[in-house]
C-alpha cells in the first residue's frame, strides 16, 4: 500500500499570539462541536484503500483544547475511512498552559504518541510580549506530567529573533530545554507576519526586528548547542534524537503525498495540491452538503514537481539527489543549464556542496538558502 500523511487543522486558541498568522479564532464551545462534526463529515468523503497512513498530525490552533475524547472520535472517523499504520506516527501540537496529567494520560490512551508542545521560551517577560498564555513554570510541569503519562516522543518549538529579546535569554533557554531531554527539538526563527499585532507595531515604528547579523549568530550558536548535546539538525530548522527525526513533518520536505483535514488545510494528493476554504460558515455548508470543502485546486506539473522537490529537499541535512529527481547528474545539469554558473559560483564560493550526485547546502548557504533555492524554481 502507499503511505499517506493526514494533517487535522484545529483552529481554536485561547488566545491569539502576537506573532500569529495562522488560521485560528477564540474557543467556543458550541463552534467546536460543530466544527469536530463537519471535520468528521469530510473524513468520510475520502474513503479510500489504497494508502496505509503511516501519519496523523494535529495542528493549529490549540488542539490540546479538545478533550481526549474528541481527539479519539476524530481517530476513529479516520479509521473508518483509512487504514491507519498500527505502528504510526500520531502527533498533537499543544500549549503547555491547556494540559494537565487527566489530558494528557487521555491523549495518549486515544493514541496520540508524539507530543509538539509550543514552547517558544522559557523567559516569562519574552512570552508574555509575545502573547502566550503559559509560563515557563507551566512548561516545566507540563513536561513532567508528559512523561508520567508515558509519552515517550517530545518535540519543543523554540522561537529566536523575537523583537527585544536577546541572544543572552535564547542560549539560556536552549540550554534549560537541552537538560529536559526531549527527543526533538524546532528551532525557528520568527517572521514577522502581515495581520498580526507584531507587524502592525512594525509598520508603526513601534517594534524592532534583530538585525541578519545577530539573527544568524542566534541561529548558529543555538544549532552547535544543539548538535553539540546530540542532536542531529536533519532539516534548517529541525533536531532530532536519533531516530526521532518527524515522520509526518519529512512527508513535506519529501514530496510525499499528505491529505489536510478541516479549515484552510493543504493537501498533495493523487498529483493535486489544493486547499480547503479559510470560511467557516462554507466549510459547514460544504461538508453538510456533502461536497468537499476545497477552494482551490492545482494538477502539478512536471515542472512544479521539481521545482517543489528542490526546494523542500534542499531543506534536508542531505539535500537532494540528482538521480532521483532527474534520473541522471547529466540530466540536472541539461535541465539548470540556463543556471549552471550561478549554481557552480555558489560552490566555488562554500556556499552549496555538490558531490556524488547529490547537492546540499553548506552551514553558510543556510544563511542564504531562499536566494540559493530561486536558482531551482
Amino acid at each position: 500500500m502507499k503511505k499517506l500523511g493526514i494533517y487535522i487543522h484545529i483552529p481554536f486558541c485561547v488566545k491569539k499570539c502576537n506573532y500569529c498568522a495562522f488560521l485560528s479564532f477564540p474557543f467556543d464551545e458550541q463552534l467546536k462541536n460543530n466544527y469536530i462534526e463537519s471535520l468528521k463529515r469530510e473524513i468520510g468523503l475520502y474513503h479510500n484503500d489504497e494508502y496505509l497512513v503511516d501519519t496523523v498530525f494535529f495542528g493549529g490552533g490549540t488542539p490540546s483544547l479538545l478533550e481526549p475524547k474528541e481527539i479519539g472520535d476524530i481517530l476513529f472517523s479516520l479509521r473508518e475511512s483509512f487504514t491507519l499504520a498500527a505502528d504510526g506516527e500520531i502527533t498533537i501540537e499543544a500549549n503547555p498552559a491547556t494540559l494537565d496529567y487527566g489530558k494528557l494520560k487521555g491523549f495518549r490512551e486515544a493514541g496520540i504518541n508524539r507530543l509538539s508542545m509550543g514552547v517558544q521560551s522559557l523567559n516569562d517577560d519574552v512570552l508574555k510580549y509575545m502573547g502566550r498564555v503559559h509560563t515557563k513554570e507551566d512548561v516545566y510541569r507540563e513536561y513532567e506530567l508528559a512523561r508520567r503519562a508515558g509519552f515517550n516522543n517530545v518535540n519543543i518549538d523554540l522561537m529566536f529573533s523575537v523583537p527585544n529579546d536577546n541572544i543572552v535569554n535564547v542560549k539560556r533557554t536552549l540550554a534549560k530545554v537541552i537538560k529536559l531531554k526531549p527527543e526533538h527539538i524546532s528551532y525557528y526563527g520568527l517572521q514577522l507576519e502581515e495581520g498580526t499585532p507584531f507587524f502592525e507595531k512594525f509598520k508603526e515604528g513601534l517594534l524592532w526586528e534583530n538585525d541578519d547579523y545577530m539573527d544568524r549568530r542566534m541561529y548558529h550558536e543555538g544549532s552547535r548547542m544543539l548538535i553539540n548535546k546530540g542532536y542531529n539538525r536533519y532539516e534548517i530548522s529541525n533536531f532530532s534524537k536519533p531516530g526521532y527525526e518527524c515522520k509526518h513533518n519529512l512527508k513535506y520536505w519529501n514530496m510525499d503525498e499528505y491529505l489536510g483535514f478541516g479549515l484552510d488545510a493543504s493537501s498533495l494528493y493523487k498529483g493535486y495540491r489544493f486547499k480547503n476554504t479559510k470560511d467557516i460558515n462554507k466549510y459547514f455548508k460544504s461538508t453538510d452538503d456533502g461536497m468537499r470543502p476545497i477552494e482551490e485546486e492545482i494538477l502539478n506539473t512536471e515542472k512544479d514537481n521539481i521545482s517543489e522537490a528542490m526546494f523542500t529537499g534542499l531543506r534536508r541535512k542531505e539535500g537532494i539527489s540528482m538521480v532521483d529527481i532527474f534520473g541522471s547528474e547529466e540530466g540536472f545539469w541539461e535541465y539548470y543549464k540556463d543556471v549552471q554558473d550561478a549554481i557552480i559560483d555558489y560552490e566555488i564560493n562554500g556556499f552549496l556542496n555538490i558531490s556524488d550526485g547529490r547537492i546540499w547546502l553548506t552551514e553558510g548557504g543556510i544563511d542564504i538558502s531562499n536566494k540559493i533555492m530561486a536558482n531551482f524554481v
